[in-house]
Order: structure tokens, then C-alpha cells, then sequence
């Protein structure tokens, strides 16, 4: 997940009570909300792979799981439609910003 490499930089771990300490953690808002839609999603598609592959479907690479969480989160944003004043309407820049070229 390359928004959350870049996001969390080095205090990514394998250890669960670290990614939940890394996600309490206080950053700015921006940040703590994609954050938390990366997670969400990163589960969701997880999950529905196991699920693929207990009933016998084909297995995804790592680099299509990863692309497809980066496209769920932007689409996710740009669904929302946030303009003019709302407080969060530069959600859809602060993930161009971190996402990789």
C-alpha cells in the first residue's frame, strides 16, 4: 500500500497493537481519514480474496491488490463530491499528494 507507506512512513510493523497505535496516533486530518479509508479498504479486498480462494478462484498478485485499493480510495473520494467550503474538499488533493507518480 503506497498511501500508507507514505503516510505512516517508517512505523509500519507486522505487529497489530503498532498498526493500531500508528493509526490513533494524532496526524492531521487529512491524513488520519485517508489513513483509515486505506485500512478499510486494504480488509475489504483482503477479505474478498481469501473468500476467492476458498471457493476455488483465481489468485490475484500483490501489485493488482495494491492498484485496486489506491483506485477504490480515489473513486470513494471522488464519489463524495466535496467543493466549495467543506471542510473536507481537499481530501481528493492531500491523496494525489501522497500517492506514487
Amino acid at each position: 500500500m503506497s498511501v500508507a507507506d507514505r503516510l505512516l512512513e517508517d512505523q509500519i510493523t507486522p505487529d497489530r497493537s503498532d498498526t493500531i497505535s500508528s493509526l490513533t496516533a494524532p496526524r492531521n486530518k487529512m491524513d488520519t481519514i485517508l489513513l483509515h479509508l486505506c485500512f478499510q479498504t486494504a480488509i475489504y479486498l483482503l477479505w474478498r480474496e481469501r473468500n476467492s480462494r476458498r471457493h476455488g478462484g483465481a489468485w490475484i498478485p500483490v501489485e493488482a491488490i495494491t492498484r485496486t485499493i489506491e483506485k477504490c480510495i480515489r473513486n470513494h473520494i471522488m464519489s463524495l463530491r466535496y467543493s466549495g467550503t467543506h471542510k473536507l474538499e481537499g481530501l481528493l488533493r492531500r491523496l494525489f499528494e501522497v500517492s506514487p507518480s
